[in-house]
């Protein structure tokens, strides 16, 4: 994925990440049974935009089954899929469900992840989420973030928009 610097020196990249370069890591919005069927998530099992799921036959594989950069079953943390690595930021309880997680608890999630990259100087984060994008977690693209807000290791990349919302 192109990154690019603004004025201020931040990097970013523009637009749904398509692909990973080595060294990159797609962070997306995760559910505790590790469920990757539709949005950020399931473009990391499947590669395709959308909840296609079903398409795909996600019910009947088991847990530990390897996506395109995630794996089933495991709902946080670190992923090596079969062309790329992703981390799962839990957000839901469980696929489907809205606002399961107070915000309090998402921006700890937040917190954790941050102190795993900042040991992970080698990788960029590539974080999954866009300003005025429907999120299925429930929560506004302004909500979240705010929870990244903060003090931002260097090797956490937004997109663009999002990463201005962040920065605000």
């Amino acid at each position: 994925m192109k990154l690019f610097v603004d004025e201020s020196g931040n990097r970013y990249y523009v637009g749904r990440v398509r692909h990973l370069d080595e060294k990159q890591v797609f962070v997306f919005g995760s559910n505790e049974q590790g469920f990757h069927g539709a949005g950020s998530a399931g473009f990391a099992s499947f590669g395709v935009v959308g909840n296609v799921w079903r398409n795909f036959g996600y019910s009947e594989k088991p847990n530990g089954w390897k996506g395109k950069w995630n794996v089933k079953g495991v709902g946080e943390g670190l992923q090596f899929g079969t062309h790329g690595m992703s981390y799962a930021l839990p957000t839901v309880s469980f696929a489907g469900c809205r606002k399961s997680f107070p915000l309090e608890r998402i921006k700890s999630n937040i917190e954790a992840f941050y102190e795993f990259v900042k040991i992970r100087p080698e990788y960029d984060f590539l974080v999954a989420y866009m300003a005025d994008c429907r999120n299925l977690n429930g929560y506004t693209s302004k909500e979240m973030a705010l929870l990244f807000a903060g003090d931002i290791p260097e090797n956490v990349i937004f997109e663009k928009d999002f990463g201005k919302l962040v920065r605000e």
